[in-house]
Formats: C-alpha cells, sequence, structure tokens
C-alpha cells in the first residue's frame, strides 16, 4: 500500500524516460475516461498511475455520474509519482487507493469494470533482465507468449486485461506499434479474442513528440465477451482533435494476428490488390513497398 509519511524521492526527465513514463495530455485522458466510465458504480484502476492523470480524470467523471467521493486505484513503480498521485486524488475530492510496486508483481483480479491508463513504453533493448522475465509471466497467466523482443507495454496491456470483470472496458494509450510489428502479434490476438468490442483512434500527427513514436487510443469493451471479428477506427488530427473524430470504418482483418496496417489504406483501394494476389498474380514490387502478404 501507498505509505504517504514516506521521504520523498527526486524525479527528473530522464529517469521518467527510463521507466518509460510520459504524461499524457488532458484531452486524452478526459477522451478515455469519458468513454470508459458510464456509471457511479464503476470501479477504477490506473496500473501506471504516474502522477494521476487519468485517476483525476475519473475521479471527475465519477462525480459527473453521481458518486460523491469516489475511490480509485492505482498501481505505481515510483514512491515519488505516487505521492503526487495521492495528493492530487484527494484534491480532486476522490479516495486514492495506491499501491507502489512494479506492476508486474500485482496478482491480478477480475474485480475491476474500467481499467485506463497509458503504460510505460521501453523499447526492449532497455527491457531487460527480472522487468522483462515478470512481464513475460505476467502475460502467459492469460495464455499469451511474447517473444524477446516485444517492449514493455505488450505484457502490461495483456496484464491489465486481467484485472477486468467480465464485461469490463479497457482504454489504454498505445504505441503505433500495436498495428504493424510481428511481436505484437499475440497482443492483436488476444484483443480479438478475449473482447466484445475493439475501437481504435488513430493520429495523423505525433502526440507526444519526445517518446518518438507515435500513439494510437485502444478502447476495448465487453471483456470475456469476444471474440470479434473487426476493429472500429477513427481518425483525429491531434489530441485536442478528439472531439471531431473522423470516422467511424469498419475493418474486418483476414487474420487477427496479422499486421494490422491495413487500417490505414482505403478499403476500397486495398481489395483489388488482395484480389490480384488470390488469383496468383502480384502487383509490381517497388523499393520500399509493403509487400503483399503484410495487407
Amino acid at each position: 500500500m501507498f505509505d504517504s509519511s514516506a521521504p520523498a524521492a527526486v524525479d527528473t526527465a530522464e529517469l521518467r524516460k527510463a521507466r518509460g513514463a510520459f504524461f499524457t495530455p488532458d484531452s486524452i485522458t478526459r477522451y478515455i475516461t469519458n468513454w470508459a466510465i458510464r456509471t457511479s458504480e464503476d470501479s477504477v484502476l490506473e496500473p501506471s498511475a504516474g502522477d494521476a492523470a487519468f485517476l483525476v480524470q475519473a475521479v471527475r467523471r465519477l462525480q459527473e455520474v453521481g458518486a460523491s467521493v469516489p475511490r480509485v486505484d492505482g498501481v505505481e513503480i515510483h514512491p515519488h509519482s505516487a505521492r503526487v498521485a495521492h495528493a492530487r486524488v484527494k484534491e480532486a475530492g476522490g479516495n486514492p487507493n495506491l499501491i507502489v510496486s512494479d506492476f508486474f508483481l500485482v496478482e491480478p483480479e477480475p474485480r475491476y469494470s474500467v481499467v485506463i491508463g497509458n503504460p510505460p513504453y521501453i523499447r526492449y533493448q532497455d527491457f531487460t533482465g527480472e522487468s522483462r522475465t515478470r512481464s513475460r509471466a505476467a502475460a502467459l497467466k492469460a495464455g499469451v507468449a511474447l517473444t524477446a523482443l516485444a517492449s514493455s507495454w505488450a505484457a502490461f496491456t495483456i496484464h491489465s486485461a486481467l484485472f477486468l470483470k467480465p464485461g469490463g472496458r479497457m482504454g489504454l494509450v498505445l504505441p503505433a506499434e500495436l498495428l504493424s510489428v510481428n511481436y505484437a502479434a499475440a497482443v492483436r490476438q488476444f484483443l480479438f479474442d478475449r473482447f466484445r468490442s475493439v475501437e481504435l483512434v488513430l493520429f495523423t500527427e505525433q502526440v507526444f513528440p519526445e517518446a518518438e513514436a507515435d500513439v494510437v487510443l485502444l478502447l476495448a469493451e465487453g471483456f470475456d465477451e469476444g471474440p470479434t471479428d473487426h476493429a472500429t477506427i477513427y481518425q483525429a488530427q491531434d489530441a485536442e482533435a478528439l472531439s471531431t473524430l473522423s470516422g467511424p470504418l469498419t475493418w474486418t482483418p483476414l487474420d487477427p494476428a496479422a499486421k494490422w496496417t491495413g487500417v490505414l489504406v482505403d478499403p476500397d483501394a486495398i481489395e483489388p490488390l488482395r484480389s490480384l494476389k488470390a488469383s496468383g498474380h502480384s502487383p509490381t514490387s517497388k523499393p520500399g513497398a509493403t509487400p503483399p502478404s503484410e495487407w
């Protein structure tokens, strides 16, 4: 549990980057929280609480739907950030329940209707040793075997889902690697297998320039009520444009585990190419072109 009397620790931008912590714009935390929390009875977990950007929004949203002093739960590995989070939730009128721990050491209990957050993003080159071992063991509890090339967010996504009640909702900020890298195949399959509905919000501009990575918003609903055969796709220019999304586009992959780069291509344009491939003909290859097997 969080000890509010513990001495403060120093935090720096370099330390935050090393543990994959990139603070989320209010427009994104508000959008995800409004989508995920629907009644005053919703129980909420933020698995990487940071300075409580999501938890403060959760308190606001729970108050909007009728809760008086909402309890919100969080896990945070960094004691100083947990201290800040605790104070901010109290100031917002909530009842914070924070655990200082590596999230992968927290045994999942399926008791939350809502899991929201921005998982840490640590590339596989820096995600080593006991942290990697614990993350892969956590994913295996859900029957998901991740490769040694997986970045931290992949196991975090799987482990987060295991805290949901049947029918629960999960809203996460994830690297756009979810759509395109080979190591995320098991995550893509898991989402389609275990959730009734999968929605994605794509951005045309970078939301976290300091992270040097594009992101997507994952909105997955109906845990343990899957599978689904399609995803619903929306698009925004940037975080401030979430109130004016374009879409929706319903996208049905041939194989959920395969790369989801097809969501970035107009289906009317890609269908003739699939037809050519099925007939044994392939378009002329050009340097840098995406091979037909990855559409």
